[in-house]
């Protein structure tokens, strides 16, 4: 019987090393490399979308800003009349030059009659695959005869250098009929140090795959054109070359199409690797533990033997036989436990009891605050003062902290309307009315239109906050202004008071805080205000900082002008309130 005791010992503490030990270090490693996975696919897809979206506006750009240069030439009725004055042509050359410069991307302008004959060249010779000669039915000029009113795109290979030329062309015409042709001609080197700063490598080819420039040559043909599906606008490729990650997207109407690849293989091959390593690790591990558990059982068991044999005497009624165990573990304690309860069974209760108390103790002692405790403290220290005073404002005032916190916890909206944030905002006022009493007065003005604005949720206390926090400095009465309007297409919460004001180095110090990417400082109220604004709507937006020492402060949050879909629910009055 004693046996089965021990080899059910030994198993046991087996089960339970592996059960309590191994598995959840093994299920909390597959958690975080699931987890790992996650975020660098997130990233492969994000860097991807990004470095896509940047070539694409890049070119979206140039392209635009070009035709629209065609377009003003075509409206010129002196350019082909042959009496195109020299001042007139300084103007147009001026106006490539100026478009040049602002995009960083050169045109060449050729302008030709109905015949082909040059009329203005950017260059001494016009190049072949612009020669009259040689072009009247084909290329650029053929698309631009069959589609007069529209911009022709067109994609060739300079003969001489082999680098690939974007030609953007639109025929001039005239009461129906095509007088003549202008063509920019755009050379596809001036985007490689575009394409060469990104993460991901580039394609950008025509709808039929011939490619304008690229940096990535895994899925040309025999043919040297770009062999990529077009049905995804992103996914993962896996062809003779490795493993790719792309991202794809057409502009200009389908005309150009732009691929951003990122090679993943040797990403795989990390991942791999250090999966591997992790099985390895778990591998030794196990090994080890199953191996060492086997001799740490028996030490155990031993131990327990001597304990059994004792109980087994004290169930014979004999109290006089003592038990020595040095194991130094828990074993230990409890021989001498044992040897103590034979030598005074009282004194072995007291001794239980004790601990009762000193568990129980322990057990109430884990319990924190889960609330802001500075606020928390002064809001209760007045209630405290107002029960002996007032029970009434009393009773209220802990009304409106509950409402007040419970707003504050809730998860369930990220945006609110004004009016349901104001509403919360007129509990924490009264709640610094309570405390600061004549010293403190706030004024909020917001009109009816602009209480039906979108917010994100709690963006009016912390400026409140921050005015009560540096606007009593060296003030004995401090009031606080709330407005909102809507101005130049932005929505405008600002909150004024006439506190202490920052000294001008100061002012400079918060400004450049709240424009830096990480919060170095101890300012985190504006900060984490600034950064969530301009996280959720963009760089355009955000708050801006306006003192002068001893008149006070000047926040200001713009907005995007967001409406709440279903209007109609809400009954909204013009919101004015000064206490």
């Amino acid at each position: 019987m004693k046996r089965e005791k021990h080899s059910y010992f030994k198993d046991d503490i087996r089960k339970m090393l592996l059960v309590y030990a191994i598995i959840p270090v093994v299920l909390i490693t597959l958690v975080g490399l699931c987890a790992f996975w996650g975020v660098w696919r997130y990233s492969i897809q994000k860097i991807s979308k990004n470095d896509n979206s940047t070539i694409s506006e890049d070119l979206v750009t140039t392209v635009t800003a070009y035709s629209n240069i065609l377009n003003q030439l075509e409206a010129n009725n002196k350019l082909l009349g042959g009496d195109l004055e020299k001042q007139e042509r300084v103007k147009i050359f001026q106006k490539i030059y100026s478009i040049s410069n602002e995009l960083d991307r050169k045109g060449s302008l050729y302008i030709f009659d109905q015949e082909l004959n040059p009329i203005i060249t950017a260059t001494k010779q016009v190049p072949e695959y612009l020669n009259g000669e040689y072009n009247k039915n084909w290329g650029i000029f053929l698309i631009m005869n069959r589609t007069p009113d529209q911009i022709a795109l067109k994609m060739v290979e300079e003969e001489i250098s082999k680098d690939m030329q974007l030609l953007i062309g639109k025929a001039i015409v005239r009461e129906g009929v095509i007088k003549g042709y202008a063509v920019f001609v755009i050379d596809s080197r001036q985007f490689e140090s575009a394409i060469g700063k990104m993460d991901s490598e580039t394609v950008v080819s025509d709808e039929y795959g011939w490619v304008f420039i690229s940096n990535n040559h895994s899925f040309n043909d025999e043919m040297e054109r770009v062999d990529i599906s077009k049905e995804k606008s992103h996914g993962t490729i896996v062809n003779d070359l490795g493993i790719f990650y792309v991202t794809s997207n057409s502009i200009l109407g389908d005309r150009l199409y732009i691929y951003s690849i990122l090679p993943l293989k040797n990403q795989i091959t990390i991942f791999k690797c250090i999966l591997y390593c992790l099985i390895a690790v778990f591998a030794m591990m196990v090994f080890a533990i199953l191996i060492s558990t086997k001799g740490h059982a028996i030490k155990k068991t031993k131990d327990l033997d001597t304990i059994i044999r004792g109980l087994e005497k004290v169930k014979e009624g004999n109290l006089e036989t003592h038990i020595d165990i040095t194991s130094n573990d828990e074993f230990e304690i409890i021989g001498e436990s044992y040897n103590l309860m034979i030598d005074s069974l009282k004194e072995q209760i007291e001794r239980n009891n004790e601990m009762s108390r000193l568990v129980s103790f322990s057990q109430n002692k884990q319990l924190e605050s889960q609330f802001n405790p500075h606020f928390l403290f002064n809001t209760l220290e007045n209630i405290r003062f107002m029960c002996k005073l007032d029970a009434e404002s009393a009773s209220k005032m802990v009304l409106n902290l509950s409402t007040l916190l419970r707003y504050s916890i809730s998860n369930t909206q990220e945006e609110v309307t004004i009016k349901e944030d104001l509403i919360y905002t007129e509990n924490y006022m009264s709640i610094l009315k309570y405390r600061f009493n004549q010293r403190f007065h706030y004024i909020i003005n917001i009109p009816t239109e602009v209480q039906l604005c979108v917010i994100p949720k709690l963006i009016i206390q912390p400026m409140i906050e921050n005015a009560i926090k540096y606007g009593f400095e060296g003030k004995e009465h401090l009031l606080v202004e709330v407005n909102g309007y809507i101005e130049d297409n932005k929505l405008i919460l600002q909150c004024f008071d006439d506190g202490a004001g920052m000294k001008p180095e100061t002012l400079e110090e918060m400004q450049k805080i709240i424009g830096e990417s990480i919060n170095r400082s101890n300012h985190s109220g504006l900060y984490n205000i600034h950064r969530r604004v301009q996280l959720r709507y963009g760089e355009g937006y955000g708050i801006q900082i306006e003192s002068e020492l001893g008149c006070g402060t000047c926040l200001k949050v713009l907005l995007p002008v967001k409406f709440q879909e279903s209007q109609g629910e809400i009954n909204v009055e013009n919101y004015h309130s000064r206490r």
